[in-house]
């Protein structure tokens, strides 16, 4: 389970199980939030790995933060504006793994 603490329209810190999610990790949310293409899922929703067809079904805040990764990368790839720094996509793939290592073994390494 998890819980998005929000203060003016912003995600500030998010509660999985009753805890706070660590600082890198939120830092890599606070500064993903502020691109562009960055948005909330609010439904459990299946991603397929592009190279190995390999599907996966995330919860809410686990499609949020991969959404994010896999738009981060499509940027990235493509030489566009990512509007995050690698540190950023680093921190929230990351925050992928500390959440779920299936799916991130799965769809991202």
């Amino acid at each position: 389970m998890f819980e998005y603490i929000k203060a003016d329209g912003k995600i500030t810190d998010i509660l999985v199980n009753g805890k706070q999610v660590k600082r890198g990790s939120m830092r890599g949310f606070k500064k993903a939030q502020a691109c562009t293409y960055f948005e909330i899922i609010d439904t459990p929703t299946v991603f397929t790995n592009p190279w190995s067809g390999v599907e996966v079904e995330l919860n809410p805040l686990e499609s949020t933060i991969y959404n994010f990764c896999d738009q981060w990368y499509k940027r990235y790839s493509a030489e566009k504006d990512t509007q995050a720094t690698v540190r950023d996509y680093d921190d929230m793939k990351y925050f992928l793994l500390e959440l779920n290592s299936q799916a991130y073994m799965d769809l991202i390494d």
